[in-house]
C-alpha cells in the first residue's frame, strides 16, 4: 500500500472513531440530563463530567492483558458489548468490556493494572467472582472481574502501579463464593467515574482498550 493510501486510511479511521465517540457523548449528555433536577446547571455539570472523562484517558498506561512471550497462540479479543443485555440476577445492561481468551484455561493469562491507583475493593462478588477494584488519584474506579486468583494477598489501601500484576484471568462468578465454569475464561473490565455526591457512572471501556492495544507489556507465560 502506498504512503498516500496509508495516510488516507488512517484519516478515515480517525474520522470514524471521532463520529462514534461524539455519538456516545450525545448519549451521555441525554442520560445525565435525565438524572438531574431541573434547577441544576446542565451545561456546567456536563462540562465537569466531560473533564472527568478526559482524566480517564490521561490515566491510561497499559493494556490489562500482557502479550505472551512464549505462546503466539495465546491471544485475546474484545468487542464493543456496551450495554448488551445480561440476564443473570435480573435483566440489565453490560457495564464494561469483556476481553476473551483464545486459551480457555483459568489462571493462564496475567492481568495487570492499566493505571496507577489504590486498591479499594478485593474479594468475591456474586456477579463478578474474584474481583479487584483500583481507585485512581483522580477518583476514577477500575474494576477487574472473574479472576481465577490474585497475584498476592491484596489489602484495601495498598498502592498499585500501572503495569503491576493484579492476578490471573479466570471464569469465576455467577454464584456463591468459589463458583466457576458458568462462562468462558475472560476478563471483565469496568470503568466508573464520579458523578456528584456518592454517585458513580459507568463509561464504555471499549475505546480505551482500543487505544491501549498498542501499549502491551510482555510476560513469559
Amino acid at each position: 500500500m502506498s504512503s498516500i493510501r496509508k495516510i488516507a486510511c488512517y484519516l478515515t479511521l480517525m474520522l470514524l472513531l471521532n463520529c462514534v465517540i461524539q455519538g456516545e457523548m450525545i448519549w451521555l449528555s441525554e442520560l445525565l440530563e435525565g438524572r438531574m433536577f431541573p434547577e441544576q446547571n446542565m451545561r456546567g455539570d456536563f462540562e465537569i463530567y466531560r473533564d472527568t472523562l478526559e482524566l480517564v484517558w490521561s490515566e491510561l498506561v497499559w493494556f490489562p492483558v500482557p502479550v505472551s512471550a512464549g505462546n503466539a497462540d495465546a491471544e485475546v479479543a474484545f468487542e464493543n458489548s456496551w450495554m448488551a443485555e445480561r440476564s443473570y440476577g435480573g435483566k440489565r445492561g453490560h457495564e464494561g468490556t469483556d476481553i476473551m481468551a483464545s486459551v480457555d484455561e483459568p489462571g493462564y493469562y496475567p492481568v495487570v493494572s492499566i493505571t496507577d491507583g489504590i486498591i479499594e475493593q478485593v474479594g468475591w462478588l456474586e456477579k463478578g467472582g474474584w474481583r479487584i477494584g483500583v481507585r485512581s488519584g483522580n477518583g476514577n474506579y477500575y474494576y477487574y472481574a472473574h479472576l481465577a486468583s490474585y497475584a498476592k494477598e491484596w489489602n484495601a489501601g495498598e498502592p498499585v502501579e500501572a503495569g503491576e500484576l493484579l492476578g490471573y484471568m479466570g471464569d469465576t462468578g455467577y454464584g456463591p463464593e468459589g463458583t466457576t465454569g458458568q462462562f468462558p475464561v475472560h476478563l471483565h473490565l469496568g470503568i466508573y467515574v464520579p458523578l456528584g455526591a456518592d454517585q458513580e457512572m459507568a463509561v464504555n471501556p471499549y475505546w480505551m482498550l482500543k487505544y491501549l492495544e498498542n501499549k502491551k507489556l510482555s510476560y513469559s507465560y
